[in-house]
């Protein structure tokens, strides 16, 4: 039952952290996980690729929402490296899903920044990604919602008494398993 956020932090006030050179305002009261985007693939990314700050936010209903900036800037991908999944309308605004695979890294325990020295876990992506086009200043930071923890059956524990949270995945039950 490997644990993608390990008792990671929920701070009570704002910091700064650095992104390809760019400086991101990480808010109070916010779940920060770490990412890496890939066109649809089965293999991990390279040990490389630019892990970049989402928030978990249990109030989005998809996926994964990043404005196009995101994906050029951090992760390293044009949209078009992408193939279009579908689409939707938010505020308004017709947004372009695209199919992608969503690699999360875990945390060393109660750390927000430091990572586990470990292969990412991939998430499985039914509809895609919501890449937000170029003008649109949502979402402020890429926003990891409920859909892909209900669709890969995570399980999220947040501890308010000591502001944590830990992801995990599912136990697995095989009748046969020693102790």
């Amino acid at each position: 039952m490997p644990r993608l956020l390990d008792r990671t932090p929920i701070p009570e006030s704002s910091s700064e952290i650095v992104v390809r050179g760019e400086r991101v305002r990480l808010r109070a009261n916010q779940i920060i996980l770490w990412l890496t985007i890939t066109p649809r693939l089965d293999r991990p990314p390279n040990p490389a690729a630019v892990r970049f700050p989402a928030i978990l936010d249990t109030g989005h209903t998809h996926t994964l929402a990043l404005q196009e900036r995101h994906l050029v800037n951090w992760a390293g991908l044009w949209p078009d490296a992408l193939p279009v999944s579908g689409a939707v309308r938010d505020r308004g605004r017709r947004v372009i899903l695209r199919a992608a695979t969503i690699w999360i890294y875990a945390n060393q325990p109660e750390s927000r920044d430091r990572l586990a020295d470990r292969p990412p876990f991939r998430l499985r992506v039914s509809e895609g990604a919501a890449v937000y086009p170029s003008g649109v200043e949502f979402p402020r930071l890429p926003v990891l919602g409920l859909r892909a923890i209900v669709e890969n059956a995570l399980i999220l524990k947040v501890v308010g008494l000591r502001r944590e949270a830990t992801l995990r995945t599912a136990r697995r039950w095989w009748p046969f398993a020693d102790g």
